[in-house]
């Protein structure tokens, strides 16, 4: 009984480090070697600053494409601008 309870402990431990640190850590550093650009959300830089990302709120220009969250900041998407908040609109009632 207390070997079956040691081997299922040290399993857990095993496993827990194996597949919640080692395999995460692998594949993020895989990631950043492969693909750093892509591993790194695909920031955009304006001036040495950080002012967005490439992935999120995509403006497309045919009906089939998924469409992003509507801004209410006016032309694009500009969450610091003023009055800038979020409408429940979509793409043909705006």
């Amino acid at each position: 009984m207390k070997q079956n309870l040691r081997i299922a402990l040290l399993m857990t431990v095993a496993t827990t480090i194996l597949f919640g640190l080692l395999y995460p850590l692998a594949v993020t550093g895989l990631g950043q070697l492969l693909f750093p650009s892509k591993a790194n959300g695909g920031l955009l830089v304006k001036n040495g600053q950080i002012i967005g990302s490439r992935l999120i709120g995509q403006p497309f220009s045919s009906d089939g494409y998924f469409h992003g969250r509507p801004s209410a900041a006016g032309n694009g998407y500009d969450p610091v601008s003023a009055g800038g908040g979020a409408s429940n609109l979509g793409p043909r009632e705006r």
